[in-house]
């Protein structure tokens, strides 16, 4: 995944800081290592930024894909 390019969760998800369940729909912007684990920095938009594990998130389908 590359920074801007369009997420979505997997699994509904609640924000560890506010205790909201999060959009399915994100924008990447950064992956992290830490203690052996990767840790994808998402911006959600109005529900601000959040860290979630590779297993939560898929790639959102691309317009030119899904019409084919």
């Amino acid at each position: 995944m590359k920074p801007g390019e369009k997420i979505r969760t997997i699994v509904s998800i609640r924000s560890h800081r506010t205790g909201l369940i999060l959009p399915r729909d994100g924008i990447f912007l950064s992956a992290r290592e830490n203690i052996g684990r990767t840790l994808i920095l998402v911006d959600f938009g109005e529900a601000g930024t959040e860290y979630l594990l590779p297993h939560e998130i898929g790639e959102a389908k691309r317009e030119s894909e899904s019409s084919s």
